[in-house]
């Protein structure tokens, strides 16, 4: 649930307290039933109280599917074994996948982003290599490495791995200090 969704359900929990506790205050005859009736007469066929109904119910509907939404398929690959199960984030395997390509010969920078398909895992790496390489044998290290680094260290066999080449250059990418 993202902070919009949060602002909402704090503004929608006070909104609904208040009503909980005219509820509450009307079951103990602490409100005079008159006080009621008259305000619901001043709601009646007011459009600007439709308004406010129907988007109480738009919101509702937007929190409930909020609530319910499971993002554990999408961000975590599962594995299951006689222990139990052991989720691996995606950011994880992105992690590994980044760490054995920077070790890679003739790589200056890369960019992985790893997803789940039907076939299995899908890697997709933004690689600038160096000019002095051949770079159709970096990019088939780079694969084969990604293929022996996941299958080793998560134990998981990788459906597609591919590099797109951005830039071949020199350059280095310097981080800049604030002082």
């Amino acid at each position: 649930m993202g902070i919009f969704d949060r602002v909402i359900l704090t503004i929608y929990t006070f909104v609904l307290a208040f009503l909980s506790l005219g509820v509450v205050l009307m079951g103990l005859r602490l409100i005079p039933l008159e006080l009621v009736w008259t305000s619901l007469y001043y709601i009646y066929g007011q459009w600007e109280a439709a308004l406010a109904g129907a988007l109480f119910l738009l919101i509702s509907v937007r929190l409930l599917l909020a609530g319910s939404r499971s993002r554990t398929a999408k961000d975590t690959l599962v594995h299951h074994n006689p222990m139990g199960d052991v989720h691996i984030s995606i950011d994880a395997i992105e992690n590994l996948v980044s760490k054995a390509v920077r070790h890679a010969k003739g790589v200056r920078g890369v960019k992985v982003v790893v997803g789940q398909s039907a076939q299995g895992l899908t890697v997709d790496v933004k690689a600038i290599v160096s000019p002095e390489s051949n770079v159709p044998a970096v990019t088939a290290e780079v694969q084969q490495r990604i293929h022996e680094h996941i299958k080793h260290t998560i134990g998981v066999e990788i459906a597609d791995v591919r590099i797109l080449v951005e830039n071949i250059s020199n350059d280095f990418k310097t981080k800049h200090r604030v002082e």
